[in-house]
C-alpha cells in the first residue's frame, strides 16, 4: 500500500534470462529453442527459425548507437535488481520500496518473438509453453502479488485456444496479445472468434500490448529510427485494435470479453471515442452490421485503458471519458517506463482522492484476480 492507495501496476515485464527458452521447452523442440547467436550483422542477439527475433534491416530498428546508449542509461535506476537477474525476491523489494501491491506481468523476449508469424507454428506453440511454465513457476514466488500474462500462439488459433485453457489452469491472470496482423488476420478475422468464444468462456482479459521492431505489419514501420517508430506504434497499433474489436462486431458477438489496453498511454483514448462517434453518427452500422449499439457502449462494457502517471491529458480522459475506465501501469523495469516516479505522477495528478484510488486499484483489480 501506498500512502493509504492499494496500487495495482497492469504492465511489468519479465527480463527473461536467456537459457530459459531451451530450459523449459519441450525435448522435441529443444534443438529449435530460441538461443543467443549472431544476427548477421557481426551483434549477438536472440533467433529463432534462423533469424532474429527482432527486424533488423528496413525501418523502426532497435540496434542504433544512440538507442542503444539511451536504453543503457535507462536501466542505470534498476542496477540493483539487474545484477540480482530481477528474481521475484528482488522485484518485491522493488514493489515494497515503492508501494506496489501487485503487478501484471508479460514477457519482453517473448513479446518479440510474437512479432514474427513463424513457419512452424507448433514450434511457436512450444515457445509460449516454455515462456508460461516458467513465468508461471516465477510469479508463484507471491502469486497474491505477481499476476502472470500468459503469451498466446496467435499465429495458429486452435493452439491459441489450447495455451489459454492450460495457462488459466495453472494460474494464468490474463492473456498477452500483440495488437498487429499476423498471417494477414486482424484481431476481428472470423478465424479467431473461437478464441474470442474460448477466452470469454474461461472468464480472464485480453491484454493487448504492442512491442518494438517487429517482423509483423507495424505503424512503426513508416518511421527510420526506433524512437519515431515506438512514439507512433503502441498508440496507434492499440487504437486500431480498439476500433476493429467494436466495428466488426467482436464484442457484440462476444461481450463477456474483457480487453485491456497496456503501455499505449491513455490520452487518446476521449478522442478516439469521439472520432468512432462521429462515424456512426454519419453512417451508423452500415458498412458494419454487427455494429448494434454506438462504439462508446461497447466501450464502456468491455475495456479498460492503462495511464502512466505522468500524463497532462489524464484529467481530460478522467472529465471526458470516466474515471471508471482506466487503470495504472509503468512498464517496470523497461528503461523507458516510469518506474519508479509513475506512482507519485499519479498522485499529484489534478484528480480526486476516490479517481486515484480506482486508477491505481479499483478498476483493474477485481479484473486481474486480485482481491478487493
Amino acid at each position: 500500500m501506498r500512502n493509504g492507495f492499494r496500487v495495482l501496476d497492469t504492465d511489468a515485464h519479465q527480463m527473461e534470462p536467456p537459457t530459459i527458452w531451451s530450459d523449459y521447452i519441450d525435448s522435441n523442440y529443444a534443438d529449435a529453442a530460441p538461443r543467443i547467436g549472431d544476427m548477421g550483422n557481426g551483434r549477438p542477439g536472440m533467433l529463432v527459425e534462423g533469424e532474429p527475433i527482432t527486424k533488423q534491416d528496413g525501418s523502426y530498428p532497435m540496434h542504433s548507437k544512440e538507442f542503444q546508449e539511451a536504453a543503457a542509461r535507462g536501466m542505470e535506476k534498476h542496477e540493483q535488481s539487474r545484477a540480482e537477474g530481477f528474481r521475484p525476491e528482488a522485484r518485491i523489494r522493488d514493489m515494497e520500496s515503492q508501494g506496489v501491491d501487485a503487478q501484471v506481468i508479460y514477457p519482453t523476449v517473448g513479446g518479440q518473438i510474437l512479432g514474427k508469424e513463424f513457419t512452424d507454428p507448433e514450434l511457436l506453440a512450444a515457445v509460449c509453453r516454455a515462456y508460461n511454465d516458467w513465468s508461471l513457476e516465477y510469479c508463484s514466488h507471491a502469486h497474491d502479488r505477481l499476476r502472470m500474462a500468459a503469451m498466446l500462439p496467435m499465429q495458429a488459433p486452435d493452439l491459441a485456444i489450447e495455451e489459454a485453457r492450460r495457462t488459466s489452469a495453472a494460474g494464468a491472470a490474463c492473456f498477452y496479445v500483440r495488437p498487429n496482423p499476423v498471417c494477414g488476420r486482424n484481431l476481428y478475422h472470423d478465424e479467431y472468434d473461437p478464441v474470442w468464444s474460448a477466452i470469454e468462456e474461461i472468464g480472464k482479459p485480453i491484454c493487448i500490448h504492442d512491442s518494438g521492431s517487429p517482423h509483423l505489419p507495424s505503424y512503426g514501420e513508416r518511421m527510420h529510427t526506433h524512437t519515431s517508430g515506438h512514439i507512433i506504434a503502441h498508440p496507434f497499433e492499440a487504437m486500431v485494435a480498439m476500433m476493429s474489436l467494436i466495428w466488426y462486431g467482436v464484442i457484440e458477438r462476444h461481450p463477456e470479453l474483457s480487453v485491456v489496453h497496456v503501455e499505449a498511454d491513455a490520452g487518446w483514448l476521449p478522442y478516439w471515442l469521439q472520432r468512432m462517434e462521429q462515424h456512426w453518427d454519419f453512417s451508423g452500422n452500415a458498412e458494419h452490421p454487427d455494429l448494434k449499439r454506438r462504439p462508446t457502449e461497447y466501450f464502456k462494457s468491455n475495456f479498460l485503458v492503462a495511464c502512466r502517471g505522468d500524463e497532462m491529458t489524464l484529467p481530460a480522459v478522467c472529465d471526458l471519458v470516466g474515471d471508471a475506465y482506466v487503470t495504472f501501469n509503468t512498464d517496470y523495469p523497461h528503461p523507458d517506463g516510469t518506474w519508479p516516479l509513475g506512482m507519485e505522477n499519479l498522485e499529484k495528478q489534478p484528480l480526486s482522492e476516490e479517481s486515484i484510488k480506482k486508477i491505481f486499484w479499483d478498476n483493474g483489480a477485481a479484473l486481474f484476480g486480485l482481491a478487493a
